[in-house]
């Protein structure tokens, strides 16, 4: 027994270093811990392997499934038209007031794709004033039901492990929205706090990194001011890579050299120009490409793309996408080095040069936020208003029905991606394409953790640490801490992998003291949920976070108020539904 707690507290330690200081993909991480827990025998084969066939599990998975027939409405497609057609007061109330709502019962990450769009070529120019509120809304939102965020049927699942019953559709709710109305309030009032940042300003880190490359012999022995690489529109030169060596604050009279790489932060407007220069090859550029709207695509990286971690030699996006990379643009840093050897990250912001075949791929979605989604021909992807009827219908029955008990919701789902399937809404080959593994191997991982340190007793002497460090504050105190300790995990690492490590440890604590455990449970949902002060606790903040130009100080500043009138509401409100 000691020895399994033992090697299951280095693991843990080990899964945070990895999440927080090195940031390893939580794929990586987890199924690196569940494996070892495995084959060390901490854990029987039975146990790992009913981790990944857990009910909540697959319902989520289904849930997910279906969402992306509900994407495809007619109703979904024309959400951003009727939003933003007033000030701009009236235009934000109603961004955040219908992103709530809408993130209650559609996938959040859907919802504020959708808007991302919508706000990118409706409002380019006050992008910064509206994507930060429309992501913190969407996880308000998502915690108004079990199926709003993938965090609350992923903290069901814990419960169902540990012989709780599962979540209700609707167990959430009277806190949430309480919750939910007291952060929205909170985000008006703040409104002045939201950053002003213009897309077409002239600002270092706020454009894209380019790349171009010196070929030609013409060009060698020119000054940069010779070379008329001081008078383009919107490309500054920031650095010149030669021979390995990286040359900054380039002055007019450096002198060109053959194969000098040059890095430019811009954007598209003046790449045409750059590709009109003898001698200089655009990275990701054939010389017949004309740099239109038409060929071109502005896209964000998911979370749980595959590029994430490698560079864009190791991608091949080429063949992967028949797109090929000509900006790589990260929140407000300025990246350095030169395009192939960087390593590309959730959140980054992508220019693409694409081929013919980009809009028939069907692993975009899966990978990228589409900013420009108009290269796709999304009106013949649009379900007619009679499919979209049918189908919202379809998935508003399911709900409802689970939420009175008429049909358990996996049931219903299944049954619904039968007909979704079978009608020709979705097909089989698309679904393929777009399951998300990787939240399968994740959330099963760790839910073998989990096992882990309830089967060795770690839980238990968490729990009790965690209990006297909160001494003589009883059973709220211990409430309490849990929630904050959920919620600073999930800043610091993710929303589902700060839920996997406190569950446990919240179960052991309502043991100690003897109480019901749903209150617990109910501080480790909510608190996972509470990523406001960061771009990387919640992958709806990374797909805003180089869309909208941000510092990570822009999360604090906006963040902070929201932070603290969530936390206190839940803390209060949570006993309130669910006595101890």
């Amino acid at each position: 027994m000691i020895e399994s707690q033992i090697l299951t507290a280095g693991l843990l330690i080990a899964l945070l270093v990895a999440l927080v200081v090195s940031h390893v993909r939580p794929l990586l991480a987890f199924a690196a811990v569940g494996a070892i827990l495995f084959v060390s025998g901490v854990v029987e084969q039975q146990v790992y392997l009913q981790s990944f066939a857990n009910s909540s599990l697959i319902t989520l998975m289904l849930l997910i499934i279906c969402s992306f027939a509900v994407e495809k409405t007619f109703y979904v497609k024309q959400l951003g038209k009727c939003l933003f057609n007033g000030s701009f007061i009236a235009n934000y109330l109603r961004l955040i007031v219908v992103t709530s709502f809408a993130s209650g019962f559609a996938n959040n990450t859907a919802v504020v794709a959708t808007l991302m769009s919508c706000i990118k070529s409706q409002l380019p120019k006050q992008a910064s004033r509206y994507l930060l509120p429309l992501s913190y809304a969407s996880i308000l939102g998502g915690t108004l039901t079990l199926v709003g965020t993938s965090t609350n049927l992923i903290v069901s699942s814990f419960a169902e492990q540990f012989g709780l019953q599962p979540l209700a559709m609707f167990a959430s709710t009277p806190i949430a929205i309480v919750v939910l109305l007291a952060c929205l309030l909170c985000m008006f009032v703040c409104i002045k706090l939201l950053p002003r940042y213009q897309v077409s300003e002239e600002v270092q880190g706020h454009h894209y990194f380019i790349e171009a490359k010196v070929t030609s012999p013409l060009l060698v022995g020119k000054s940069i001011a010779d070379a008329d690489l001081r008078n383009l529109e919107s490309l500054f030169l920031t650095e010149v890579v030669r021979d390995g060596r990286v040359i900054t604050s380039v002055g007019p009279s450096e002198v060109l050299q053959l194969n000098d790489t040059l890095l430019f932060s811009g954007d598209l407007a003046s790449l045409n120009q750059l590709q009109q220069h003898t001698g200089i090859e655009v990275h990701g550029v054939k010389d017949d490409d004309n740099l239109d709207a038409e060929k071109t695509c502005e896209v964000v990286v998911l979370p749980d793309s595959v590029v994430v971690g490698k560079d864009l030699k190791q991608v091949h996006f080429r063949s992967l996408f028949d797109a090929s990379v000509l900006g790589i643009r990260r929140g407000d840093q300025q990246l350095s080095g030169g395009l192939g050897g960087i390593k590309l990250r959730a959140g980054d912001m992508l220019l693409l040069a694409v081929g013919n075949d980009f809009k028939h791929r069907n692993n975009l979605k899966r990978n990228f936020v589409l900013l420009n989604s108009d290269i796709l021909n999304n009106e013949q992807q649009t379900l007619s208003k009679s499919q979209s009827n049918w189908v919202l219908g379809g998935f508003f029955a399911v709900i409802g029905l689970s939420a009175v008990g008429m049909l358990p919701l996996l049931k219903g789902l299944l049954l619904l991606l039968g007909t979704y399937v079978l009608s020709g809404v979705l097909t089989v080959q698309y679904v393929r394409r777009r399951i998300p593994f990787e939240i399968i191997i994740v959330v099963g991982s760790a839910l073998t953790l989990a096992d882990a340190m309830q089967i060795s007793g770690l839980a238990n002497v968490i729990s009790s640490g965690l209990l006297s460090l909160t001494n003589g504050y009883g059973v709220y105190g211990a409430f309490v801490g849990v929630f904050l300790a959920t919620l600073i995990l999930t800043e610091l690492i993710t929303n589902n992998a700060a839920a996997a490590i406190i569950f446990p440890i919240a179960f052991g604590a309502a043991q100690q003291f003897g109480v019901d455990a749903t209150p617990f449970v109910m501080a480790v949902a909510f608190g996972a949920s509470a990523s406001f002060l960061s771009p990387f606790g919640y992958q709806t903040n990374l797909m805003v976070y180089s869309a909208g130009n941000y510092q990570v100080k822009d999360y604090l500043k906006f963040g902070f108020p929201v932070s603290i009138v969530y936390s206190i509401t839940a803390i209060l409100m949570i006993p309130m539904v669910y006595s101890f």
